[in-house]
């Protein structure tokens, strides 16, 4: 079994996956940004409110005067035998305006003003998931890197103690099986660095996705790029106060709520009388006559006198969407607390976590030096030796974890403020546009 899993090592090291890392790499910014103008997500709330904005001028144009102009041309005669007697014009032109509706239009143009207001929040909202998203998958790539090159400096710390291993056994102070152990230990970490090497493909496709983008090539973040700790957000104690002002999605679900009283107010006024002023002059002229030109100008009064119930029945329903608004702006002031109180409290536990793995892998990586020089110098065994490479990356790993979850926690708590991450606060311009 053992020599078919270094055989299978072996195969796996002549042929790994084929990834470029010559492409530029991309700074977290540069991927915000990315975002920000590509995710389609983007381009559909933007398209949602562009509606939005022609519902209301729709109604607003229904208050301006409308003309009409109406011409025709007739023959009523035989068509073998053209006969002007028979061939006649006519032109008429129609102009007419709302004069009286009980304010009805003034009111639904307020419902979707309300509702446009709405509109562009849930837009800016979407912006900000879009961009705490991104965020999140950019550190999982940065992390993946990390992963990377830990289980490269494995593989680097296994070949030496291989090495030492063999001299020592030929010098006949050391047992073979340490020798075929410390190449079963190379042989796992070699197939574990393959892993890390596939997870940061994977990762890179996530991060396409976020971003909204179509990258055929593989890339590598910036140079520059590190997990550190995040600061934590100024005057802790009013977060979910200032999350309540700020948040885009709760700030709609108020406009949403002004929108449903207005809507009350608009269904009880559905059988309210209209007036509509009309004025208008035709010209007609018929071959072998006189032509005729006429005027005229009128008000015209619509006035419901039973509608079966209708107007009760809007009513009643408007009522009952206000109330399952209301509803849902409560259970949103809830979700937005707790989103916040977690995320801020993740964000502390994962800072304390960074600052205690951090300790662990000094003294992680001072055991690793005392246990190759004691095995060295014939004192250690090839155990410990193995142990303490493991330990030193688990080390690592839990350290560069703990530093993921900092940065996916401070996204988190940013998107549960309603606030743009901060690398990009202050650079409106770039994308306010969106």
């Amino acid at each position: 079994m053992r020599r078919i899993f270094l055989t299978l090592s072996i195969i796996l090291l002549l042929c790994p996956p084929s990834y470029s890392q010559d492409i530029s790499g991309l700074s977290l910014e540069e991927c915000l940004m990315l975002s920000l103008n590509n995710h389609p997500s983007l381009r559909k709330s933007k398209a949602s409110t562009q509606d939005m904005a022609a519902q209301l001028e729709s109604l607003r144009a229904a208050t301006r005067v409308k003309v009409t102009i109406t011409g025709s041309v007739r023959y009523n005669g035989d068509l073998e035998y053209w006969d002007d007697r028979y061939h006649n014009e006519a032109l008429s032109i129609t102009a007419s305006k709302l004069l009286y509706d009980n304010s009805r239009n003034k009111i639904q143009r307020q419902i979707r003003t309300e509702s446009l207001i709405g509109s562009q929040e849930t837009h800016k909202s979407t912006m900000i998931t879009v961009a705490a998203n991104a965020k999140r998958k950019y550190y999982d790539l940065v992390l993946k890197f990390l992963d990377r090159d830990l289980q490269q400096e494995k593989v680097s710390n296994l070949e030496e103690h291989l090495k030492s291993a063999q001299g020592l056994y030929e010098v006949g102070n050391s047992p073979y099986i340490d020798v075929t152990k410390a190449q079963a230990d190379l042989s796992s970490a070699r197939v574990s660095l393959l892993k890390a090497q596939n997870d940061i493909l994977l990762a890179q496709e996530a991060l396409k996705v976020a971003m909204g983008t179509d990258i055929h090539s593989p890339f590598n973040i910036a140079l520059s790029a590190e997990l550190m700790l995040p600061s934590l957000p100024e005057d802790m104690a009013n977060l979910v106060d200032k999350a309540l002002e700020d948040r885009p999605d709760f700030r709609k679900t108020l406009h949403d709520i002004t929108a449903g009283e207005l809507t009350i107010k608009d269904a009880a006024r559905a059988n309210s009388p209209t007036i509509t002023g009309q004025a208008s002059t035709s010209f007609s002229n018929r071959e072998g006559t006189s032509s005729t030109t006429d005027y005229y100008a009128g008000i015209s009064v619509n006035v419901p006198v039973v509608d079966g119930g209708e107007t009760k029945a809007g009513i009643a329903r408007a009522r009952a969407q206000l109330e399952q608004t209301n509803a849902d702006a409560d259970s949103l002031r809830q979700s937005i607390t707790y989103s916040v109180m977690s995320a801020a409290l993740s964000l502390m536990n994962a800072n304390d976590r960074a600052r205690s793995a951090e300790e662990t892998v000094k003294y992680s990586e001072e055991n690793l030096e005392l246990s190759q020089g004691r095995y060295n110098v014939g004192v250690g065994n090839s155990i410990e030796v193995s142990d303490a490479v493991s330990a030193l990356a688990e080390a690592k790993h839990t350290y560069y974890q703990a530093l993921y979850d900092a940065q996916t926690a401070r996204a988190d708590l940013d998107e549960a403020l309603g606030h743009f991450p901060p690398e990009i606060q202050g650079r409106e311009e770039l994308w306010q546009a969106q």
